[in-house]
């Protein structure tokens, strides 16, 4: 499972906790420190869900047959973290999420 990577993608991963085989908590440090939480509901489509508490924001990756089929980030710093979502989820595309 590719998580680490991801969220390492997105910036500098200070901290991470498996709070379930599917839902993880992170801090990240880029020019701001992010916080937040990360959720996996595997399907036909996998939807992978980011929300971020610090500072407050959405996202949602939609995965299916190692192809992204929508990404979308909506909240703060939504002009920066919008594309490296976009660009970082290719490395769970490469990995299929499953249980």
């Amino acid at each position: 499972m590719e998580i680490e990577s991801f969220l390492n993608c997105l910036g500098r991963l200070i901290e991470i906790t498996k709070i379930s085989d599917l839902e993880w908590r992170f801090k990240l440090r880029d020019a701001v420190m992010l916080q937040g939480n990360l959720r996996v509901n595997p399907g036909i489509v996998t939807l992978v869900e980011l929300k971020f508490f610090e500072p407050n924001g959405n996202g949602k990756i939609e995965i299916t047959k190692g192809s992204i089929i929508g990404v979308s980030y909506s909240g703060i710093l939504e002009l920066k973290l919008r594309p490296r979502i976009t660009e970082c989820s290719k490395i769970l595309a490469g990995n299929q999420i499953t249980r």
